[in-house]
């Protein structure tokens, strides 16, 4: 049977899991193959640190508010979560304070940096950053610090985002009383502070887990926190308090991934660009963002790195063709129609999300035939099925200007019609509603050739497939003048509609169905001044229109029109050559067998009837082409067809 067309798609949203790591600071990097391999470094990094200036005076026990750009100079990209700060004493490498610069657009980083009750004297603050392929650039600048209780928040730093499990750290003077710190307007408790960590500062460090039981080992448990959170901390010593308030987010779930393409269900073929709306509070880290696809074995599997496009879009080519193809119609084999496709993402603090789902292709261009096979239509009764006589889809084979077959000789005059339907994927079994997306009207075409020396249709790739018109022919629309032209005549389709001949048929073959038992022939479809036409336009995939015809069509010529060879200038007394190139919606394109002609203007029956001795054989009408030299050369070559033998359209679809 003729495979039916898609019209409702069901996604597979099976989400893959996704993994949060336990740890508040480290990105937790993709699994799996990874794209193209190893990715070599090729430019540098640049920090530049705008404010606050190199020299600038701070009063103790402030926040300073740091602003840095950080450039990569060649293809990488800056890896967001490595943009940090760190503040330590003029000629010292013990760090005092640190923080996490956020990225404020462009190539722009800020944060704020706190700096507690410290000595007066310089100090020197440092901002570095690094690369996607880790290339480190840094950039420093001198602090002048003024004197007065030392109190430093190490941890969370300004803006940044955590997941389930913080780590608070706050640094004091030696042997000062222990700070206080209210999360979310509930006090932190301090272990005993690790006099080890620094001879300058007692450190107090603490560890808060918002997510679900069990608490890690040595973890405060809070209840569950996400978006924007305040972290108060006040160190009181000698009669004076300092206070540091902090805003950061806590962030537990993994990036946002919306808008992909293609869309679940989508059809596609040839080069299709996969991308996806990707967004996170905390920042989406852009070497995480992969795009794994594949059939449901795994086999072959494709990992992309999806690269960013702007405005939260990533995205890649990725050519279809790569996937296990079909093989060309009327053969079938092994190949992939429903290929999957998991998208993963990763943000700036280690929470992953994905999203799976099914998507179809159809690398397959429309068959068609101007000589088509005859075939049976099938009806379903109280008894069973009955069959049709067998008819031609394209003419009744009768009378003088009917639609002819190949190497029949025509009259000046003659139907022109095609049998034309877009093909999907087609796996050898078990595949119930073949994925395609129709024929493209607006480039569907009848071409016919007159110049016998060169062909009409070619293989331009070498695979023995014939797949276009002649490139070296210059398509007209009108009468040809030049040997070179190809007379191109758009076709539309016919809707479908009719019946066929389900009078007692005994040569019906039992296996499939029974003969039909109606007591008369079929209504015909239209007559035009005495000469019938078919009494069934057959249709495909849900009443598409399989058959397409010359224009005009309408309810006097319900098949379409005829084909006026005088009137194209198309010469009396020699073969010619027609055949159809047609694609489908998405741009797979084919072309029909030719069919040869000899064309007598004063024919007069029967139909079909036998060229004259002296017209010769009919001409090849197929050949090669060349892209690289630009030269056609006669020869032969296979075209797309429709099954041969005993041939049924279900009903609905014929």
């Amino acid at each position: 049977m003729t495979p039916g067309r898609l019209f409702l798609a069901c996604a597979l949203l099976a989400p893959l899991a996704c993994t949060t790591k336990a740890s508040n600071n480290n990105y937790l990097p993709p699994t799996g193959a990874g794209g193209s391999g190893t990715t070599t470094p090729n430019g540098m990094v640049t920090v530049t640190i705008t404010t606050p200036a190199d020299g600038a005076m701070v009063s103790d026990s402030t926040d300073v508010s740091v602003t840095a750009t950080v450039v990569d100079t060649g293809t990488d990209f800056i890896d967001t979560s490595s943009v940090k700060m760190t503040l330590a004493a003029m000629g010292s490498s013990a760090i005092i304070s640190s923080g996490q610069l956020v990225s404020a657009g462009g190539d722009t980083y800020s944060g704020t940096l706190s700096i507690g009750n410290l000595p007066s004297g310089s100090y020197t603050l440092t901002v570095v950053g690094k690369s996607s392929t880790g290339v480190s650039g840094q950039s420093a600048a001198t602090l002048v610090v003024q004197g007065g209780p030392t109190l430093i928040v190490s941890s969370p730093a300004e803006n940044q985002a955590y997941n389930d499990l913080l780590t608070v750290q706050v640094l004091v003077d030696p042997g000062a009383p222990a700070p206080t710190a209210a999360l979310a307007g509930m006090q932190i408790t301090w272990p005993a502070p690790n006099p080890m960590q620094t001879p300058m500062y007692d450190v107090y460090r603490a560890q808060v887990w918002f997510g679900p039981p069990p608490t890690p080992a040595g973890a405060q448990t809070f209840p569950t926190l996400s978006g924007k959170q305040l972290l108060d901390v006040k160190e009181t010593a000698n009669g004076s308090t300092t206070e540091i308030q902090r805003d950061f987010i806590i962030d537990t779930a993994g990036p946002s991934i919306t808008v992909t393409t293609p869309a679940p269900g989508a059809i596609v073929g040839g080069p299709v660009q996969i991308s996806a709306q990707i967004t996170d509070e905390s920042g989406v880290l852009d070497s995480s963002v992969y795009a794994v696809i594949g059939d449901a074995q795994g086999d072959p599997v494709f990992t992309l790195q999806l690269l960013p496009e702007g405005g939260n879009l990533y995205g890649i080519q990725f050519d279809t063709l790569s996937l296990t193809q079909c093989p060309q119609p009327p053969a079938a084999g092994p190949c992939i129609v429903f290929p999957t496709i998991s998208f993963r993402a990763t943000d700036s603090v280690g929470n992953e999300s994905s999203l799976g789902y099914d998507f179809f292709v159809d690398n397959i261009a429309p068959v068609s035939a101007l000589d088509p096979p005859e075939m049976r239509q099938m009806k379903l009764t109280a008894t069973g099925y009955q069959c049709s006589f067998q008819f031609d889809p394209l003419s009744v084979n009768r009378d003088i200007g009917d639609m002819p077959n190949d190497g029949c000789m025509v009259p000046q005059v003659f139907d022109l019609r095609a049998r034309i339907e877009d093909q999907g994927n087609y796996p050898p079994k078990g595949l119930k509603i073949v994925p395609f997306v129709g024929i493209d009207p607006d480039n569907t075409a009848v071409y016919i050739l007159t110049d016998n020396s060169q062909p009409l249709i070619v293989d331009s790739d070498g695979n023995g497939t014939c797949d276009t018109i002649n490139p070296l022919l210059s398509p007209t629309m009108g009468p040809l003048t030049q040997s070179d032209q190809v007379l191109k005549i758009r076709l539309a389709g016919v809707t479908p509609g009719g019946n066929a001949d389900f009078q007692p048929d005994t040569t019906v073959p039992t296996s499939d169905c029974g003969p039909g038992t109606d007591s008369a022939p079929p209504k015909l479809l239209c007559k035009i001044d005495g000469f019938e036409q078919p009494t069934i336009a057959i249709g495909y995939g849900g009443n598409l229109p399989a058959i397409w015809s010359v224009e005009p069509i309408d309810p006097d010529r319900c098949l379409g029109n005829q084909l006026d060879t005088r009137a194209n200038n198309i010469p009396d007394g020699q073969w010619i050559c027609i055949a159809v190139q047609s694609a489908d919606l998405i741009g797979n394109k084919g072309v029909s067998a030719a069919m040869r002609v000899y064309v007598k203007y004063d024919e007069n029956g029967p139909f079909c009837a036998t060229p004259p001795p002296g017209a010769g054989p009919p001409p090849t009408c197929t050949g090669t082409y060349d892209p690289v030299s630009k030269t056609a050369a006669q020869g032969t070559c296979t075209t797309l067809s429709f099954p041969s033998g005993e041939i049924y359209c279900a009903p609905g679809d014929c």
